[in-house]
């Protein structure tokens, strides 16, 4: 008698969306702890063989599906382990070869790859790419792999459907996976996207389901088992960037071009490209505008004039380069540009909190031309051992967040129509600090100034139609 496996519905559901919806390229599982997402994988895998056997692609190769995850270790423990199994307990005739990792079943060639390094996905050429616990990755590799992945993702096979790429993974917060579907979102890319929760698995023992949902509080609930994307502890320094909330769908640069607007220009300086935002305050929200990377920095001023050169221009620099400003002081004035001079640059934990509040509140966007801010706002992550913002070299993304970090700082100090959020962002920052002596850790002050489920209606309530004077 045939084995016989009852699917629960959402595995079902992901082993029958491909052939359903043929025409679409990308399908995401996005499931609770134990929902039997991995499970689901395997059959999609199964499936897929059986529909292939036999089949050529138009060079009369055989037919190859990729099959990822963070590295060959996990994998073995969780997907090829259960796949090995049922290709046993069904009597497949399969060979395994461990030296290249390749396990092949008829003419159907499974390639295990570690995903961990981006670089171990180049040279493939494959119809299937199936990703098993993509958030498992830091944001940033994440991504890249899902990009990687893809453009290896194009063996055609005669008599089968386009190639597909489909990925299981239990939610981590606003990490690689939301940052993807975002952009797909955003760019108008077709994707199917499924979720499960951990009670859906009907084969768990109730009690261990039940302690699985006392032991979380609601947003890890809703996060951990149930698969919502919600911001938990992602290890971004901006986690609470939200593209959906805080990244505008279209360039306000002509707009902000008018005389009467002021245009605040982050620069940091290094040997990377000394990157530079700027950005404007409209009807009482800071806006980044446009991004810049200048190998040779002397040029800066007069590209700042090129593209608003009828606005007023302040320029925020990082003031640890202070020494060096006299290089290119001349360009400055000959541009009309004024520098908003201070002491030292603000605390790297103070800028990055004032941001965060501001993204909660919703008076903190992004225009869709600031592509290597935004690149920043998914991937910044913070250094596992110390906790504090990761930095790095050409095109990492501390550079433009630092940027970022100066600009909305100085707005909020300095700019009277920005008092409102001020008070509710550092002035409550500084009095928590002061309240708790100076010997506080920043960690400690910064949990308890104000939550995120409060700033809003907080800033709201303050200022409900605050309009620059300057917008």
């Amino acid at each position: 008698m045939a084995n016989l496996v009852k699917l629960l519905p959402h595995q079902a559901n992901l082993v029958q969306a491909p052939y359903v919806f043929p025409h679409i390229r990308f399908f995401a599982l996005i499931a609770g702890y134990a929902s039997g997402k991995t499970s689901a994988l395997v059959y999609c895998i199964l499936y897929a063989v059986k529909t292939l056997l036999g089949k050529k692609d138009k060079e009369g190769h055989n037919p190859k599906i990729m099959i990822g995850s963070k590295n060959l270790t996990f994998m073995k423990k969780t997907l090829t382990g259960l796949l090995e199994q049922d290709l046993k307990d069904t009597n497949s005739t399969y060979s395994y070869d461990k030296a290249h990792n390749i396990i092949t079943i008829g003419n159907v060639e499974l390639l295990l790859v570690p995903v961990e390094d981006e670089s171990n996905i180049y040279g493939y050429s494959v119809t299937l790419v199936v990703i098993d616990e993509l958030d498992e990755l830091d944001t940033q590799t994440a991504m890249a792999v899902v990009k990687s992945s893809n453009d290896r993702c194009r063996q055609q096979i005669e008599g089968w459907r386009s190639p597909a790429f489909i990925f299981c993974t239990s939610s981590q917060g606003l990490k690689g996976t939301y940052q993807t579907i975002m952009h797909f979102k955003k760019s108008g890319i077709g994707y199917v996207l499924m979720r499960a929760r951990t009670r859906d698995n009907i084969y768990l023992p109730k009690d261990y389901v039940e302690s699985m949902y006392s032991i979380y509080n609601e947003t890890e609930r809703r996060c951990l088992l149930e698969g919502e994307f919600v911001s938990i502890d992602s290890g971004l320094v901006f986690p609470d960037y939200d593209p959906e909330k805080n990244k505008l769908d279209v360039d306000l640069y002509e707009h902000c071009r008018d005389s009467k607007v002021t245009i605040y220009i982050g620069q940091d300086f290094n040997g990377f490209g000394n990157n530079a935002v700027a950005f404007a305050i409209l009807s009482g929200a800071i806006v980044a505008i446009k991004d810049y990377e200048f190998p040779d920095i002397r040029r800066a001023p007069e590209v700042f004039r090129y593209d608003f050169p009828e606005n007023e221009i302040v320029w925020i620099p990082d003031m640890t380069y202070k020494e060096h400003f006299i290089e290119f002081k001349k360009e400055l004035r000959l541009f009309n540009i004024k520098i908003a001079y201070r002491s030292c640059n603000p605390l790297v934990g103070d800028r990055n909190f004032a941001c965060n509040k501001l993204f909660v509140a919703e008076h903190l966007f992004i225009c869709p031309m600031c592509k290597g801010l935004e690149n920043t706002l998914m991937t910044w992550q913070k250094d596992p051992k110390t906790g504090s913002p990761s930095k790095g070299g050409k095109g990492a993304p501390d550079h433009k967040g630092d940027c970022l970090g100066y600009v909305v700082h100085y707005l909020l100090s300095w700019k009277r129509e920005l008092k409102p959020l001020y008070a509710v962002t550092l002035e409550r920052l500084y009095e928590a600090r002061r309240a708790r002596g100076a010997d506080a850790t920043e960690l400690e002050v910064q949990s308890n100034v104000l939550s995120p489920d409060k700033i809003k209606g907080i800033v709201l309530k303050q200022a409900p139609n605050t309009v620059a004077a300057d917008a």
